[in-house]
C-alpha cells in the first residue's frame, strides 16, 4: 500500500549572512564574496501511512519543525523527495500546489499569530474551502459546512462572528484545528500545537485530535519536544539531532528499549514520578555543535559518552535493529562499547 507520506532524503539549507561588506574578504588579490550555509535538515527519511501518527522529537534546534515546514512546501527543499500519496510534490510550483495543499493542512504552534486578527472566526475556518474551490462554492453550504466544523471541535454558532483575540489559547487552537479540516484532508502537520497552551487545556485538545484521527482517519505528523505527550498520541516515534534522523522505531519500543545514546539521553532528562527509571541515565555535556560547520563523521560524537574513534571517521546510516526500529549508531555493530 502508498504511504499517505513519503519521505526521501530531505535535505533543507539556508545561506545566511550580514551586508556585503560583512561577507566580502581578498584572497591571492580577489575580492570573495563566500555564503555560510545552515545544514537545517540533512538526509531526513521516515514514511506515514494512512491513519498513523509519526511523531518527530529532539532538543531546540534539530530541525524538527523545518522539516514540517518544508514538507508543507512552506519552504522549497534544497533536495530529496516529498511524496504525497505517491507523488512527488517538493518540485512543485504554487499553482500546482494547490490541489496537493487539499490533501495536507497545517496546525502552528502559536494559535494566535496563525489566525488573521481582521477576519471573523466563520471567515478564517471557510477561507481555505473557498480557496480550493475558486469561490465556486454555495455560499450557503460554505456557512453551513463552517458551523458543523466548528461544532465538530467544540465551539458553537455564536463563536463565529467574533474575532480572535475574543477566544482563549486553547479555543483559538480548536479554531485552527476546524480551518485545517475545511478542505478534508488527509494529512495534519502539527507543529508543537499544544505546547502554548495549559496543562488541563492540552490533554482537551490532544483528545480532540485523537477523535478527529480515529473519526476520519486523519495521519499526523506530529512535532513535539515533550515526550510524555509524545506517549500519549504517537504510534511511531523519529528522533532528530542537528538535522538528522538518529533513530525511528515504534512508541512502545522506543520508550522500552532505546538504542542510540541520544535517544537515551532524551528519555534520562524527562520528568518521571517513578523512583527508578526504565532506562539507564545517561547525562550530556557541552553544547550542541553549529549546523554552519557540522562535526565529521557523527553528528552526536561531540556529546556522546561512548564515542571513539570510528565515530569521527564516518557518519552512521539508520539500520535495522528490530521490527520497523532502524538506528543510526556504530554501537549496533559493536555493543561491548555500550558499558551502561
Amino acid at each position: 500500500m502508498t504511504p499517505m507520506l513519503d519521505v526521501r532524503s530531505l535535505e533543507q539549507e539556508f545561506a545566511i549572512g550580514g551586508g556585503l561588506f560583512d561577507r566580502l574578504r581578498f584572497e591571492r588579490g580577489r575580492v570573495l564574496a563566500p555564503r555560510k550555509i545552515v545544514h537545517a535538515v540533512n538526509g531526513v527519511s521516515f514514511t506515514i501511512n494512512r491513519g498513523e501518527v509519526l511523531a518527530l522529537v529532539g532538543e531546540s534546534g534539530c530541525g524538527k519543525s523545518t522539516v514540517a515546514k518544508t514538507i508543507a512546501r512552506i519552504y522549497r527543499p534544497t533536495s530529496g523527495e516529498i511524496r504525497i500519496d505517491g507523488k512527488d510534490v517538493a518540485i512543485l510550483g504554487h499553482r500546482e500546489m494547490l490541489p496537493v495543499r487539499a490533501r495536507m493542512q497545517m496546525i502552528f504552534q502559536d494559535p494566535f499569530a496563525s489566525l488573521n486578527p481582521r477576519q471573523k472566526v466563520r471567515d478564517i475556518v471557510a477561507e481555505p474551502l473557498l480557496e480550493q474551490t475558486a469561490g465556486r462554492a454555495a455560499r450557503a453550504e460554505v456557512t453551513d459546512r463552517t458551523l458543523a466544523l466548528l461544532a465538530r471541535v467544540g465551539l458553537n454558532a455564536e463563536h463565529a462572528g467574533r474575532y480572535p483575540h475574543q477566544f482563549s489559547g486553547g479555543q483559538r487552537q480548536r479554531i485552527g484545528i476546524a480551518r485545517a479540516l475545511s478542505v478534508n484532508p488527509a494529512l495534519i502537520i502539527a507543529d508543537e500545537p499544544v505546547s502554548a497552551l495549559d496543562v488541563s487545556i492540552q490533554a482537551q485538545i490532544l483528545n480532540l485530535m485523537m477523535d478527529l484521527k480515529d473519526e476520519l482517519g486523519l495521519a499526523y505528523l506530529f512535532i513535539s519536544h515533550d515526550l510524555s505527550v509524545v506517549h500519549h498520541i504517537a504510534d511511531r516515534v523519529g528522533v532528530m539531532y542537528l538535522g538528522f534522523m538518529v533513530e525511528n522505531a515504534p512508541r512502545d519500543a522506543l520508550f522500552a528499549t532505546p538504542r542510540h545514546p541520544y535517544t537515551r539521553a532524551l528519555l534520562s532528562a524527562a520528568p518521571t514520578i517513578r523512583e527508578k527509571r526504565d532506562v539507564a541515565e545517561i547525562e550530556l555535556s557541552g553544547e550542541v555543535p553549529s549546523a554552519l560547520n557540522l562535526p565529521s563523521g557523527c553528528c552526536f560524537r561531540t556529546r556522546c559518552p561512548f564515542a571513539w574513534g570510528r565515530c569521527t571517521a564516518e557518519r552512521p546510516t539508520l539500520q535495522a535493529v528490530g521490527d520497523d526500529h532502524t538506528v543510526a549508531c556504530h554501537l549496533i555493530d559493536e555493543p561491548e562499547r555500550d558499558r551502561t
